[in-house]
């Protein structure tokens, strides 16, 4: 069997206030990141090669963000003020 490892990942600062947030992993590589709204629908569908993602063009609200590094995956609540 083989054991699926939960990708390890801070996102900051969530609140977001300003126009760009923060994603830490201790796993290198390109980010392929999803933005989802409360109805599920996908605001953002983008890959970066660095830490940080610009949410200037989202609204204010509540969101779902998937971020998937070298195949593992986390979703966290994301929230912008």
């Amino acid at each position: 069997t083989v054991d699926a490892i939960v990708l390890d990942m801070r996102i900051y600062p969530n609140p977001v206030d300003g126009n760009f947030v923060t994603i830490l992993s201790p796993i290198n590589g390109i980010k392929y990141i999803e933005v989802f709204d409360i109805n599920g629908r996908r605001v953002i569908d983008t890959a970066i090669n660095g830490n940080t993602l610009d949410v200037s063009l989202i609204n204010s609200g509540f969101y779902m963000i998937k971020v998937t590094i070298d195949g593992q995956s986390k979703i966290s609540k994301l929230v912008i003020r």
